[in-house]
């Protein structure tokens, strides 16, 4: 067996190496969503971040947060939800 068998997409495909938020491009899009791999640390994050937004606003925990800081280095992928 081949290593490049073993892969669904042919290794030789144009990859994109970045994909900005403004960019007007369907294709590129839709395949880095379709490409995008969700680690497990990823996921916490997320849900930690999705959790803070579905708290009870008089819920005096959230007292003096007044917003989400995303951080992340550009183009890796990764980034961590701060609640401010």
């Amino acid at each position: 067996m081949i290593i490049k068998d073993l892969f669904l997409k042919p290794l030789d495909r144009p990859i994109n190496g970045v994909v900005k938020a403004d960019q007007d491009d369907d294709a590129a899009v839709y395949q880095e969503l379709d490409e995008y791999v969700v680690t497990n640390e990823l996921e916490k994050h997320v849900r930690d971040f999705f959790d803070s937004y579905s708290t009870d606003l008089n819920d005096p925990s959230i007292a003096n947060r007044v917003g989400v800081w995303i951080s992340g280095f550009f183009g890796s992928g990764q980034y961590r939800c701060h609640l401010i």
